[in-house]
């Protein structure tokens, strides 16, 4: 059988709200016993009755799920209202810390630690409505401010007694309300900025209604800046707002918030993500944002893509990673990555295969290394003899040598790059990186490059260029009639009936 004792303990905001209610219960007594509290008429209790419900539609109209409304107990109303402070543009928050010096407990450095915020967490307002209000007294309140300390919120306590002196016999809460809401900061001089510190009690007296919340500085400023979070993440998905890539407007909640604050479409985010995994060219998957490039993290990744395209996202990244690496080369057999010695040797970990990184062979110590081309002619003379059936290993070498005739290698990752026009700027898109297509000096950013190279050498690949179109212009000759520049006397074929033509020479 269960034990009747075993039952659920209340939360810590429950406890604190029984603590608050039994407080206002005690004042209410205290003051019935030193004869605070007046004897009023039955009809005056009647009036004062239906006074306190009316307030407390009006209350519960206005502030909505800001305020709780409590059990009447005794025929006494009670209430909690979250009163937000009016800060339209934000506010500063510095808080006093103390570092030890060397250890010394008593030795200890005085610094500040200031950010902003746009958002802070509410002042609670616990009011009790006794029988006599509202022709004779206020309501009995406690006040609770989580960023402030007992001897401001006693001073905001003296400024609600002083809103009730001025105006006896009427409805006060709601005027309580609003000027917590926009002069509080004011009141007590925050009103350019908020000072954390730990507060000495015995400096002030202390109101007995004022309940402060600090236990220490450092708590105080992570629970402000959480508070800060959690709501400007609210108002955002409440909100609507332009996505950037497609430039359509979408709700909050359609949103994509990055790390780095920038926010883009659900969709537009999937497509980006998913184009770059297909492509393969997923070390440029970073924010979108051109002065940005932010890291996506990975728990976001895998909701934009799903399963299947993450594990390809996964490899890919492993794949650039290791290439990006200079000592870490692949295994011929069996592909697996493998660390390059000084020598240029390594050993596979998965097949223990031993083997050059240069040619790509078994290792060889002391033996120079067969180069490509004589590998290449190699192996097309064992194919002429008949030897073994290596034609399409032989065609994709022929094939890679036609190829790199035409293309560079990037310096970082040596994979081969051709130019097919522009400049000798080169971003290569296996490593991100940038190099000058004649030299290969590394370059961090598109600019004017002085090349390295000769200038003989410069001349050498004109003159060549220039004689390719000499032969392909010789070529043409033979088939379209010829006439002479009038200029220089170069022959140009006319190609077609239009009489307009350019020379090609000058």
């Amino acid at each position: 059988m269960e034990s009747p004792r075993a039952e659920r303990e209340p939360s810590p905001e429950a406890a604190a709200v029984s603590r608050e209610l039994a407080v206002l219960r005690e004042m209410m007594l205290r003051a019935r016993r030193e004869g605070e509290e007046p004897q009023v008429p039955d009809e005056q209790l009647r009036s004062n009755d239906q006074l306190q419900y009316d307030e407390m539609l009006a209350l519960e109209a206005i502030y909505g799920e800001n305020i709780h409304i409590f059990g009447e107990k005794a025929g006494l109303r009670s209430f909690k209202i979250h009163v937000h402070c009016e800060i339209p543009d934000g506010v500063s928050v510095s808080a006093e810390l103390f570092q030890c010096v060397d250890g010394d407990d008593d030795l200890k450095n005085q610094s500040f630690d200031t950010f902003s915020v746009q958002h802070l967490p509410p002042m609670s307002l616990t009011c009790l409505m006794p029988l006599s209000y509202p022709s004779h007294r206020p309501p009995y309140f406690t006040l609770s401010v989580q960023w402030l300390d007992s001897v401001k919120i006693s001073s905001l306590c003296h400024i609600l007694d002083s809103i009730w002196t001025q105006q006896p016999g009427q409805e006060i809460v709601y005027e309580w309300v609003q000027w917590l809401q926009g002069y509080a900061l004011s009141h007590v001089g925050f009103g350019d900025g908020i000072i954390i510190r730990q507060s000495n009690i015995m400096m002030s007296p202390v109101d007995v209604r004022a309940v402060a919340e600090i236990v220490s500085v450092e708590s105080v400023v992570q629970s402000l800046i959480s508070y800060n979070e959690e709501q400007c993440h609210e108002s955002f998905l409440s909100g609507l707002h332009d996505c950037m890539i497609c430039l359509s407007e979408h709700a909050g909640t359609d949103f994509i918030k990055l790390p780095c604050l920038h926010y883009y479409c659900r969709r537009c985010m999937e497509t980006y993500s998913r184009m770059h995994v297909k492509e393969g060219t997923v070390m440029k998957l970073l924010c979108p944002d051109d002065k940005c490039q932010g890291v996506i993290p990975p728990n976001l990744l895998k909701r934009l893509l799903g399963d299947a395209d993450f594990e390809r996202w996964e490899r890919l990244i492993l794949e650039r990673t290791l290439d990006s690496m200079v000592d870490v080369t692949y295994c011929p057999r069996c592909e697996t990555a493998c660390l390059e010695d000084e020598e240029n040797n390594a050993q596979c970990s998965k097949c223990f295969f031993s083997f050059c990184t240069l040619c790509r062979e078994r290792r060889h110590i002391g033996v120079r290394c067969t180069t490509p081309e004589e590998k290449l002619l190699s192996l097309q003379e064992r194919e002429k003899d008949g030897k073994s059936d290596l034609s399409q290993f032989v065609n994709e070498l022929v094939s890679i040598r036609e190829a790199l005739r035409d293309a560079v290698q990037c310096p970082h990752c040596d994979m081969a790059i051709s130019r097919v026009s522009g400049c000798n700027y080169m971003h290569c898109r296996n490593c991100g990186n940038g190099f000058c297509f004649d030299c290969r000096t590394t370059l961090d950013t598109h600019r004017v490059h002085l090349c390295e190279l000769e200038e003989e050498q410069k001349s050498v690949r004109q003159a060549d260029l220039v004689e390719q179109i000499e032969k392909e212009v010789a070529a043409q000759a033979q088939r379209f009639r010829n006439y002479p520049c009038p200029s220089c006397g170069q022959q140009n074929p006319k190609v077609g009936n239009n009489n307009h033509m350019f020379c090609w020479a000058c």
